[in-house]
């Protein structure tokens, strides 16, 4: 993990830090004790293109935890969020067909609202399983939405299935907050594993077909071009090197050619070697550096065998897959999947 960097900071939308308002009036502050030592206000956070610099809503963070004396605030930020706070992905998702699209949606397009936030979502063992990475280390900012966005994908899962038998196992990679046991009988059904190696949910594949509520074809379709159309315009702002990261990191195959990326953006191999080139990279070293990431997701979990994380990152065999592993850590496959953190 990684400080991000002001130049690469995206921010957070404004939208997130009036739903932490909505939390703390719960012990009876308003906006003003809220916001006022950011020199922030309602209505400045509510404008659609407003984002809060990640620096700045770690210390807001801070801030309400000192104010209500909690020990988390993820829980009630994760209860209370709704679908519809998250803008145009909240309505393609909601207008969904099943749970499966609307996973896929939420896949493609998270990096609109949270630019830090990667969620892998994989059909590919007995179970089915969404994946969380968090690429930055600032606390409490990283527990508190990891645990909010995992008790709100819950949260609006039961709202926009109607459905209240929804189970599932849930890995944390940190320390259980002191007093989280109290907020874990609010969900019965699921089971919470805290100091695991992964930020994880795996859930039965039965729920992967349960129906939205809201499903609607068109207007998912209007939402979706819409989240494209946002996701173009990002693209355009940020470095090549990024956007081919993107490309590899959200594509259901994780070893795509350098052809097919530079067709996605619409230019020539030669064109991407030179303008990578330009940025001090190369597109080999964004596809190892892509590859080696999902390699030690699935390394992280027991429900992949080497010879299928081989396959999944398109390998030929275990042999080749272990030379390319080595060649990133100095490990093998095996000996890392048994200490990663050796």
């Amino acid at each position: 993990m990684k400080t991000i960097s002001p130049k690469q900071d995206q921010g957070i939308p404004g939208v997130y830090g009036l739903l932490l308002l909505e939390v703390v009036s719960r012990w009876g502050y308003n906006a003003e004790a809220l916001f006022s030592p950011f020199q922030l206000n309602s209505e400045q956070l509510a404008e659609p293109n407003y984002r809060l610099p990640t620096p700045v809503a770690n210390e807001l963070i801070k801030h309400a935890l000192r104010l209500t004396g909690e020990p988390t605030l993820g829980f009630h930020l994760g209860t209370q969020m709704r679908i519809s706070i998250h803008g145009f992905i909240g309505y393609a998702i909601m207008t969904a067909h099943n749970t499966t699209e609307a996973l896929v949606l939420a896949n493609r397009f998270i990096q609109l609202r949270m630019p830090f936030l990667q969620l892998y979502f994989s059909t590919f063992g007995e179970k089915a399983t969404l994946q969380l990475q968090c690429d930055f280390d600032l606390e409490p900012l990283r527990t508190e939405i990891t645990i909010a966005l995992t008790l709100g994908i819950i949260t609006m899962a039961k709202a926009l299935t109607s459905s209240d038998d929804l189970s599932a196992d849930i890995d944390f990679d940190f320390p259980q907050p002191s007093g989280f046991e109290r907020y874990i009988t609010k969900f019965p059904s699921h089971n919470f594993r805290f100091e695991q190696p992964h930020l994880l949910s795996s859930f039965d594949k039965k729920f992967l077909n349960l129906k939205m509520v809201n499903a609607d074809p068109i207007a998912s379709q209007i939402a979706i071009n819409q989240c494209e159309a946002e996701l173009s315009a990002l693209g355009e702002r940020r470095r090549l090197a990024m956007r081919v990261r993107d490309i590899l990191t959200h594509s259901e195959q994780h070893y795509l050619s350098i052809e097919h990326v530079a067709s996605r953006l619409h230019m020539s191999d030669r064109t991407l070697k030179r303008q990578l080139a330009a940025e001090g990279t190369t597109f080999s070293t964004l596809l190892d550096e892509v590859r080696y990431r999902h390699a030690t997701s699935l390394l992280s979990r027991t429900d992949y065998t080497l010879e299928q994380i081989a396959d999944e990152l398109g390998y030929s065999d275990v042999a080749n897959f272990s030379r390319a592993f080595k060649r990133w850590n100095g490990r093998s496959p095996s000996n890392w999947r048994k200490d990663p953190y050796l």
